[in-house]
């Protein structure tokens, strides 16, 4: 398990097939409580209700700040030309 506490945006529908899931539909926005191993997130909507969503089916926004080292983009040491990935 990760803990996280980010906003996501779902970016498509999912529909449970199990009572630990939580629907959510495109566009809506939740809150990540926690990621696991397995692409699922524990998440809970803005109704308070709580529930598992494929880690697939969220977009999660990219910290604005510059000066976070997991912004940074990453050289490579087998390009010599400063290429960056």
């Amino acid at each position: 398990m990760f803990p996280t506490a980010s906003e996501a945006v779902v970016n498509r529908a999912f529909i449970p097939t199990l009572p630990d899931e939580l629907s959510v539909t495109a566009g809506e926005r939740i809150r990540v409580l926690a990621q696991y191993d397995d692409a699922w997130a524990l998440c809970a909507n803005g109704h308070g209700e709580q529930g598992m969503v494929p880690q697939e089916c969220l977009d999660r926004p990219v910290a604005s700040n510059p000066t976070d080292w997991r912004n940074a983009r990453r050289a490579s040491s087998l390009v010599s030309d400063g290429r960056r990935y």
